[in-house]
């Protein structure tokens, strides 16, 4: 009873490490993509150029027909592998100690618990991407794959089969865990047992290629379009923290010492299982650094399926240990991986930029997006997620996927007056053809990461004449009133620059001329003062107008005027009006 006390609140451990916080952070451009393919309307051509395989797409897409597409939806389908992760590696743990002839409760619980703190994968686990599915796959093709070898049965034979080639169509790294098992069953195995394992493996093997004949030309040409780090030893020396943490000396120490046993007779029993388990790490690990020369891929999180090697040679070592020692190092391992996470790794805040967009848009404008070189997908999410009704564009995959229809681009600006535009590129090409379309830059709105700016512009077609001119030389250059908002724009030029800071007073007369709401305030939330104004700048400025009142007609105005300590001096219009009358206004 004690032992499923102590798993259950293991579980409960991973469960909090992996979903508290799980929506703190912005999705990034990995997980854009994951968004961008399930939306995607060919899916399948679209992975055939990617560089990943397709299963983990295509469960995705499935789970959000049921979850949705919030960030915590889509995250948490990585978050349910990772549990089973947990529970598979108490079996696999059993195998292992069935390998070393040790069969105590122990050590399965510690690989168990040191599953559940690694970092890696709490990290993994709270990323809308494949790497969690990938782990669980390896985890169960290595189970089933020791399993087999112990009990002789068919069902862990097919468990093991199909595992594997879930493993390989999840993540093509999973090749170097069959190729760990491949090499294990030629040194280790026997005769029949031998030749069952290699003439599953080939299978496996073999029911991939048709999947790798028909991408490898594609896929190879934009694996180079992802980030890596470059092949030196001292890359794999400052991952020590991803997966040994802050007590890197201390978890490194016990890794190795799990390699051992105290008795000298059963070095060879313990032989196998380290030999599969050392070469569980180094295989991918090395496979990568060499491929890196060639093409960039070393990278920490495509590396995640040494998590659960790690993870059970910290365990080995623990358990060499006996009370009250054991007790102690597990206290203190403990402790620190609730309190600590060693790889915090802050992203963009494009959550953010699609607010701002947000804030203003209505339904029938149109927002692009054009992010280089990692990719525009997850703006385009966020556009989605936050933003009425509008078209959506992401520039950069219109000239990927659809380049002899690029050039149509002018004639949709042409269709819509209002744009978003959200650009980080040193491609200016939009800008260009917004120009010749006519339209005019009014408001853009920034986000800083890390010292840039993520800008999000807004770009209308203005009328030829001026609403209304101002004796300050302020110009109305347009106006829009959203009834359902109770919300006005407007749209501001100046003939001159202007040396004081106006005050917009926005506001709705009932039909006995009193005032029933209003917003004071500077040009766009006082974010644009006058004085900034550019001669012939166009400046957006929108205001709601408070509170509330109830549906009717109302006359909609609007006066300018400079606040003193001796009150307040009203700028009167061209015609000497001290505020301007735009219309009446009919709220539902």
């Amino acid at each position: 009873m004690m032992r499923y006390l102590i798993l259950i609140l293991i579980f409960l451990l991973a469960a909090a490490g992996r979903i508290i916080n799980i929506d703190a952070e912005s999705l990034w451009v990995d997980e854009g993509f994951s968004y961008w393919a399930i939306r995607h309307h060919d899916m399948l051509g679209l992975i055939l150029r990617d560089v990943h395989p397709p299963l983990y797409f295509i469960g995705l897409r499935g789970w959000v027909e049921v979850a949705g597409i919030t960030e915590l939806a889509l995250r948490y389908f990585s978050v349910l592998p990772s549990l089973l992760s947990v529970a598979m590696i108490y079996q696999l743990a059993r195998e292992v100690g069935y390998l070393r002839r040790h069969t105590s409760n122990i050590f399965p619980m510690l690989a168990a618990l040191m599953l559940a703190l690694a970092d890696m994968e709490n990290y993994i686990a709270q990323q809308a991407r494949m790497y969690t599915w990938h782990v669980l796959w390896v985890i169960v093709s290595m189970w089933a794959f020791l399993r087999w070898q112990r009990v002789q049965k068919r069902f862990p034979l097919i468990i093991w089969a199909v595992s594997s080639l879930l493993l390989i169509y999840t993540h093509y790294i999973g090749l170097a865990a069959l190729g760990v098992q491949g090499v294990y069953a030629l040194i280790f195995l026997r005769d029949k047992t031998r030749q069952q394992a290699i003439i599953v493996l080939m299978i496996v093997v073999g029911l991939f290629i048709p999947w790798m004949l028909a991408v490898v030309s594609n896929q190879t040409a934009n694996v180079g379009t992802g980030f890596n780090v470059p092949s030196s030893l001292e890359s794999l020396w400052n991952w020590r923290i991803e997966w040994f943490t802050g007590q890197w000396a201390l978890l490194m120490g016990l890794a190795f010492w799990g390699l051992l046993t105290w008795q000298d007779r059963e070095f060879r029993v313990a032989l196998r299982s380290g030999f599969l388990l050392v070469m569980w790490v180094v295989v991918p690990v090395a496979g990568a650094y060499i491929l890196n020369y060639y093409t960039p891929i070393l990278m920490d999180y495509r590396l995640t399926q040494i998590t659960p090697a790690i993870a059970l040679l910290i365990a080995l070592g623990l358990s060499n240990f006996r009370q009250p020692t054991l007790g102690f190092l597990v206290a203190v391992i403990l402790v620190y991986g609730v309190a600590i996470n060693d790889t915090p790794r802050p992203r963009p805040p494009w959550r953010e930029v699609g607010r701002n967009a947000a804030l203003y848009a209505q339904a029938g404008d149109l927002a692009l997006a054009h992010v280089e070189p990692s990719g525009d997908w997850q703006v385009m999410y966020y556009f989605e997620r936050f933003m009425p009704d509008v078209e959506r564009r992401s520039i950069r995959q219109w000239k990927l996927e659809s380049p002899e229809t690029y050039g149509f681009l002018p004639d949709l600006l042409r269709q819509y007056p209002h744009v978003w535009y959200m650009h980080w590129s040193s491609d200016m090409d939009v800008f260009r053809m917004l120009t010749e379309t006519g339209h005019v830059q009014t408001a853009v709105m920034s986000e800083d990461w890390l010292g840039n700016d993520l800008n999000v512009y807004r770009f209308d077609v203005l009328p030829d004449e001026p609403v209304i001119t101002y004796e300050n030389g302020m110009i109305l250059r347009d106006f829009t009133f959203i009834p359902e908002q109770q919300r006005l724009d407007l749209w501001w030029s100046v003939d001159t620059p202007l040396t004081v800071d106006y005050t917009i007073s926005a506001f709705l007369l009932d039909s006995s001329g009193i005032l029933v709401a209003q917003s004071d305030a500077q040009p766009f939330n006082n974010q644009r003062p006058t004085t900034t104004f550019a001669v012939d700048e166009v400046v957006y400025d929108p205001h709601v107008l408070l509170p509330d009142v109830p549906a009717g007609t109302y006359t909609l105005a609007v006066k300018i005027y400079l606040w003193t300590p001796q009150g307040l001096i009203v700028q009167q219009t061209a015609d000497g009006a001290e505020f301007a009358t735009l219309g009446t206004v009919r709220l539902p």
